[in-house]
């Protein structure tokens, strides 16, 4: 694993362990090395996150396609897929993402990634429609909806307050939402 992947698997541990207190130095401290070596990969602590971000969903990507090349059930496959998280992060605790509010460009980073890379997605879809397994609706509503819903599990307070797991949150928002558009 290279330094920099390092750095950033020590980063999400020190955010599960302490959510986004966590300094440059204690990622240091953990991995025995000078915090200038993590600063000369990482300019700041904001660089840092905004890596972690772009990181993380590209592990979902990479988890999306390999649901995508699997041979399921479509209905389920779409659901699936629309809340696919790496294994590695199954536990997070998402809820301590509220933070994320002090550093307002790498929570732009997170909301243009959550609407980003819909492609597949809104493909199935199409297909389950077309299958007859679907019912017509608006993409573009849905697509709103569970972004929007996702931003809220990640800036509010309110699972943590609920005692709702982030990933509890999302599979609920999909009983939902495929209850609703299942035929």
């Amino acid at each position: 694993m290279e330094l920099y992947e390092l750095i950033l698997n020590t980063a999400v541990d020190l955010f599960q362990e302490q959510g986004l207190k966590f300094t440059v130095q204690d990622i240091a401290g953990r991995m025995h090395i000078a915090k200038k070596t993590i600063y000369h990969i990482y300019p700041s602590k904001e660089a840092l996150l905004t890596a972690i971000v772009h990181y993380g969903f590209d592990q979902i990507q990479k988890g999306k396609q390999e649901i995508l090349s699997r041979d399921m059930d479509l209905v389920e496959k779409l659901r699936t897929v629309m809340i696919a998280m790496p294994d590695s992060y199954q536990i997070l605790d998402f809820r301590k993402l509220q933070e994320l509010n002090r550093y307002p460009e790498v929570a732009e980073q997170v909301r243009i990634r959550l609407k980003s890379d819909w492609d597949p997605i809104i493909e199935l879809i199409r297909e389950g429609q077309q299958q007859g397994r679907l019912r017509n609706i608006s993409i573009p509503v849905l697509r709103l909806m569970v972004t929007a819903s996702i931003e809220e599990f990640l800036s509010s307070d309110m699972l943590r307050k609920e005692n709702i797991l982030y990933r509890e949150a999302l599979e609920s928002m999909m009983d939902i939402i495929m209850k609703g558009i299942e035929v």
